[in-house]
C-alpha cells in the first residue's frame, strides 16, 4: 500500500503531543480524520504504530521505526515553507543577470547597490556579453533579466521588454585627428577609417545601421572587444570609432578624446531591460531599481516588443 504524506505529518503530531486530540487541533482536524489517517498508515506499514493508555499513546516498535522518516517529512516540508515565504520576501534566491557591456559598466552597478542593499541575502550572479549574447542567454534560460541596447528588433516569444533608459552614439577620435572639430557633417564621414566592435555589438548595429541609411561608406581598420580596447586604439591613432556616449563622458569632459557633434539621425538608441513574459519576483526588483537610478517611470511591457519610457 502506498504511503502518503498527511498521514506520516499526522503520527508526528501524535507522537510529538502524546495526544490524538492534541495532534487534531494541531493539524486542524477532527478526531475522527486523526484516527482514519493513523488506521491508514499502520495498514500501509502493516504493523500496529502505537497504542493508548491513560496518559494518552505509546509508540510500538514499528512506530519507534517509522518516527524519524515522518519527522524528516515534517522538517522537509518546514524547510519547503520558510524558504518559499524567504524568496517571496527577497530574502534568499539567486539573480542571474547578463548585460551587454556598456549597461554592465555604466548602468548596472548602480542599480545592484540599490537592489544588495535591500535584498543582502539574494546571491547577484552578472554575466557580461555583447547584446546578441545577452538576448541568447535569456531565451536559453540562462539569466533571468537581460540588459540590451541597439537598434530595434524582435525579440522571442515570450519575452517582455522594458526601456530603462536612453543613450547616444558618439563618433570619437584622438585630439589629433583631422576632424578633431566641433561640428561634422554626413560628407566629412565618408571613407573614415574606423575601429568596430564585435559582431553582435549593439553599438556597432546602430552605426552600421546609421551610416548606411546616410550612404556613407566607411574604411574599417580594426575589430575589438570591449569599449576601453576601442577607446586605447583610438587614442593611439589607428581609426576613429562609435561608442557610447556613456561610456565617454570622463574622456570628453577631460578633453582625452574629441567627439564631434554630428548631422546624422538615428544615433540615439534605447536601453532595454528583457525578462521572460513571468519574471521572477528578484527581477522586478532589480528592474524596479535600474527604471529609478535612471528616473523613469515603470514602462508598460509587450510580449516581442519593446516600447518608449516616458521620463
Amino acid at each position: 500500500m502506498t504511503l502518503h504524506a498527511e498521514p506520516l505529518l499526522t503520527f508526528a503530531a501524535v507522537a510529538r503531543t502524546g495526544s490524538l486530540t492534541a495532534a487534531a487541533r494541531e493539524r486542524h482536524l477532527s478526531q475522527p480524520s486523526v484516527s482514519t489517517q493513523l488506521k491508514r498508515l499502520a495498514d500501509a506499514v502493516g504493523e500496529p504504530l502505537f497504542f493508548r493508555h491513560r496518559q494518552g499513546v505509546r509508540l510500538t516498535p514499528a512506530g519507534e521505526a517509522l518516527l524519524p522518516h515522518a519527522q524528516a517529512l515534517q522538517r522537509a516540508l518546514g524547510g519547503a515553507r520558510q524558504l518559499a515565504h524567504d524568496l517571496q520576501d527577497l530574502q534568499h534566491g539567486t539573480l542571474r543577470v547578463v548585460a551587454s557591456n556598456t549597461l554592465a559598466a555604466q548602468v548596472l552597478p548602480r542599480a545592484l547597490a540599490a537592489f544588495h542593499a535591500r535584498h543582502p541575502g539574494v546571491t547577484l550572479d552578472i554575466q557580461t556579453g555583447n547584446t546578441r549574447e545577452a538576448v541568447r542567454a535569456l531565451r536559453e534560460g540562462q539569466a533571468d533579466l537581460a540588459l540590451i541596447e541597439g537598434p530595434g528588433q524582435p525579440f522571442p516569444g515570450g519575452v517582455q521588454a522594458t526601456v530603462i533608459g536612453y543613450d547616444t552614439l558618439r563618433l570619437i577620435l584622438s585630439p589629433q585627428h583631422p576632424l578633431a572639430r566641433p561640428h561634422l557633417g554626413a560628407g566629412d564621414l565618408q571613407h573614415l577609417k574606423v575601429i568596430w566592435r564585435e559582431a553582435g555589438s549593439g553599438t556597432r548595429e546602430v552605426a552600421e545601421q546609421v551610416l548606411q541609411q546616410a550612404g556613407i561608406t566607411v574604411q574599417p581598420v580594426l575589430e575589438l572587444a570591449g569599449t576601453e580596447a576601442i577607446k586605447e586604439a583610438v587614442l593611439s591613432g589607428l581609426g576613429a570609432a562609435f561608442v557610447s556616449e556613456l561610456s565617454v563622458r570622463r574622456e570628453r569632459a577631460a578633453g582625452h578624446l574629441a567627439s564631434p557633434d554630428l548631422s546624422l539621425p538615428g544615433l540615439e538608441r534605447a536601453l532595454t531591460a528583457l525578462t521572460p513574459e513571468v519574471p521572477s519576483r528578484t527581477a522586478r526588483a532589480l528592474l524596479g531599481d535600474l527604471l529609478a537610478v535612471q528616473g523613469l517611470e515603470r514602462v508598460s511591457s509587450g510580449r516581442g516588443k519593446k516600447e518608449a519610457a516616458g521620463s
